[in-house]
């Protein structure tokens, strides 16, 4: 029989005690290990920018997903699930390129499930969540919702900042200071806070940013309304869309 002190010990001691999932991935060797090995890659897609695609952006993309399973009134277990997901979704990249990452990223987060307290229905949520992050063509819960959401509201400075390529987008896109997210009972609002000269136009080069949240509100039956520095923007005035 194993004595109460030293079960008094691990449980001080262990990562796996008292902590939520997003703690206990934090805290995986093998996975700070992968994402150290990922931010030291520069992702250069068809020739254009490379973003920021390490734990800062894994982290802002958790505190996003939070933000919004908060106000859909999601419960704390659905919280941390959604905030792992967040901490998985582009550790595909590991392979050295973005092409098919999503899928990579959904295959290669299977390891780190099975060290967690993860049910096989959470397992294929999480999955099906982060297969679906770039794109969001098929939402299929709250959480997938909450990260394709949140993916792409991490659009700030901290992105484009150290890029090896700064050109125009790239240098527009650090004019970004600010994102908030507010879900109210008719509403999606994203709120950009920008230094005064952004050309918002720049987004048509990644226009994701304004028709993801759009499709977003489209599935939770309400509107979506984009602002920038207080003021709201029709966006279809400028934003050149396939539809």
């Amino acid at each position: 029989m194993v004595s109460e002190k030293i079960l008094d010990f691990y449980k001080k001691t262990s990562v796996y005690t008292d902590l939520g999932l997003y703690e206990v991935l934090l805290n995986n060797k093998d996975y700070l290990e992968i994402v150290r090995k990922i931010e030291n890659i520069k992702f250069i897609t068809d020739g254009k920018w490379d973003w920021e695609h390490g734990l800062g952006h894994y982290k802002r993309v958790a505190e996003y997903v939070k933000r919004i399973l908060s106000q859909l009134g999601a419960n704390q277990r659905l919280i941390d699930l959604g905030m792992v997901s967040a901490l998985l979704h582009d550790i595909g990249l590991i392979k050295g390129d973005k092409k098919d990452h999503a899928l990579e990223s959904s295959v290669l987060s299977i390891k780190f499930m099975k060290d967690m307290d993860i049910t096989d229905q959470e397992k294929e949520m999480l999955c099906q969540a982060i297969l679906d992050h770039s794109k969001g063509s098929s939402i299929q819960s709250l959480v997938g919702l909450a990260l394709v959401l949140a993916d792409k509201l991490d659009v700030t400075y901290h992105r484009t900042q150290n890029s090896s390529i700064q050109d125009q987008m790239n240098k527009e896109i650090q004019k970004i200071k600010q994102v908030d997210i507010e879900i109210t009972r008719t509403d999606l609002i994203v709120a950009y806070k920008t230094i005064n000269n952004f050309n918002v136009s720049v987004l048509n080069n990644w226009n994701k940013a304004l028709t993801i949240p759009e499709k977003c509100a489209e599935y939770l039956g309400k509107r979506f309304i984009f602002i920038i520095n207080d003021k709201e923007i029709d966006y279809r005035n400028f934003l050149k869309l396939d539809n």
